[in-house]
C-alpha cells in the first residue's frame, strides 16, 4: 500500500496551512494538507520534512503523528508541525494560513476533508444545536402533503402530494401562494383549509424522522444542548413530550413567540441571547436551505439534513443524508494540535 505523509502545519498565530492542488494533478483544484509519498527507508516524519522542503521550501519542527486514514488504496499519516517561515509554492495553485474554522468551507481532497472538518468544528467545539421541527425531527411531510392536497381538492384545485412536497420544501408560504395564485383561490382560504385538515391528526401520532431519537440522545451524551426553532405552535412541544424527547431540549421558540419566519434570524438570536450561547459554538440543523440561511444570518453554522436529496446544490456548512450521520458529523473526534 502506498504511504503518504500529510502535514497540519501551524504558524505562530495558530493558523493552519492549506494548499490548493494544481492543474493536471489528481484531485486538481481541491485543497489539501501538504506532504507526499514516502520513499524507501523513510518514516512518516522524515517524509514530511523532505516533501515540505521540496514543494514549499518550508522548514518545520515539533513534528508528531496525530491520525491515520485510508483512502483509495493509500494510507495517510497526518502529522502536526510548526513553522515561522513563509511557504514558497512550486506545485500548488495557492497556499494560505487560516484559522481552523475557516477550513470548513474549502473543498478538500477526500482523505483530507474529515481532518479539516475535525479541526474546524473543534475551534471551538460545536455543542449548541438548534433544530427545525418538520422534516428534521419529525417525519411530518407525508401528513402535511396529504392535508394540503385534500385542502386544495375541497377548494376545487388538484395538487398531488408530490407537487405539494416540492413546493412545501421551499416553504409552506410558497406552497400556499403559488397554489392559490395558480387556481385563482384566496390565499387565506387555502391556508385555513390546510389548517383544518392538519388538525385531524394529533401531535402524539406524528412519526419521528428515522434515527433522530438515537442521534439526539447520542449528541446529548457528547455534551450537546438542544434547542427547538419552529414555526409550528406549541403542538410541536406536545409531539416531543409524547415521544419522551422534550427533556432533552434546553429551550425553544414556537409560533406563539411571534418571531418572523426563517430565514429571518430573529428567533435564533433570541435563543442565543437568552441562554448565553457563543455563536461560534452553535449550529442550526434543518431540512431546507432557509434553515441554513437563518443560521448564517444569525452568525452560526448551518447543517442541511436532506434524506431525499432535494437540494444537492445548497450552499451550507454541513450536509447529512440521514439522522444517524449527525453525531459524527457535528462532533468529530478532536485532533490535538
Amino acid at each position: 500500500m502506498t504511504e503518504v505523509s500529510a502535514g497540519i502545519i501551524l504558524n505562530r498565530a495558530g493558523e493552519i496551512l492549506a494548499c490548493k492542488r494544481g492543474e493536471g494533478r489528481r484531485n486538481a483544484h481541491l485543497w489539501e494538507f501538504p506532504g507526499g509519498k514516502r520513499e524507501a527507508g523513510e518514516d512518516a516524519k522524515a517524509c514530511l520534512h523532505r516533501e515540505l522542503l521540496e514543494e514549499l521550501s518550508l522548514p518545520v519542527w515539533n513534528v508528531r503523528e496525530v491520525r491515520t486514514a485510508e483512502e483509495g488504496g493509500i494510507r495517510f499519516t497526518f502529522l502536526t508541525a510548526e513553522t515561522d517561515a513563509a511557504p514558497v509554492p512550486t506545485e500548488h495553485e495557492a497556499v494560505t494560513f487560516l484559522r481552523p474554522r475557516a477550513l470548513l468551507p474549502l473543498p478538500f481532497c477526500p482523505a483530507d476533508a474529515p481532518v479539516a472538518r475535525a479541526l474546524a468544528l473543534n475551534d471551538p467545539p460545536v455543542r449548541h444545536l438548534f433544530w427545525d421541527f418538520d422534516g428534521t425531527l419529525f417525519d411530518t411531510y407525508p401528513m402535511m402533503t396529504a392535508a394540503f392536497s385534500l385542502a386544495c381538492a375541497r377548494l376545487g384545485a388538484w395538487v398531488t402530494q408530490a407537487q405539494a412536497l416540492r413546493r412545501m420544501k421551499v416553504s409552506l408560504g410558497d406552497a400556499i401562494r403559488l397554489t392559490a395564485d395558480a387556481y385563482g383561490l384566496s390565499r387565506r382560504s387555502l391556508a385555513e383549509a390546510y389548517r383544518r385538515e392538519t388538525e385531524q391528526t394529533s401531535p402524539g401520532e406524528w412519526p419521528l424522522l428515522p434515527g433522530i431519537t438515537e442521534a439526539l440522545r447520542t449528541l446529548s451524551g457528547m455534551g450537546c444542548r438542544h434547542y427547538l426553532v419552529t414555526h409550528r405552535d406549541r403542538s410541536a412541544l406536545e409531539a416531543l413530550e409524547a415521544k419522551g424527547l422534550l427533556p432533552l431540549f434546553t429551550g425553544w421558540v414556537t409560533a406563539e413567540d411571534g418571531f418572523p419566519r426563517k430565514p429571518d434570524p430573529a428567533s435564533l438570536r433570541s435563543l442565543l441571547e437568552r441562554f448565553g450561547v457563543e455563536p461560534a459554538a452553535a449550529c442550526m440543523i434543518g431540512d431546507r436551505p432557509l434553515d441554513a440561511q437563518a443560521g448564517r444570518a444569525a452568525g452560526i453554522l448551518g447543517c442541511l439534513l436532506d434524506p431525499e436529496a432535494f437540494f444537492p446544490d445548497c450552499a451550507c456548512d454541513l450536509k447529512a443524508c440521514a439522522a444517524a450521520e449527525l453525531p459524527a458529523l457535528l462532533c468529530p473526534e478532536p485532533i490535538l494540535i
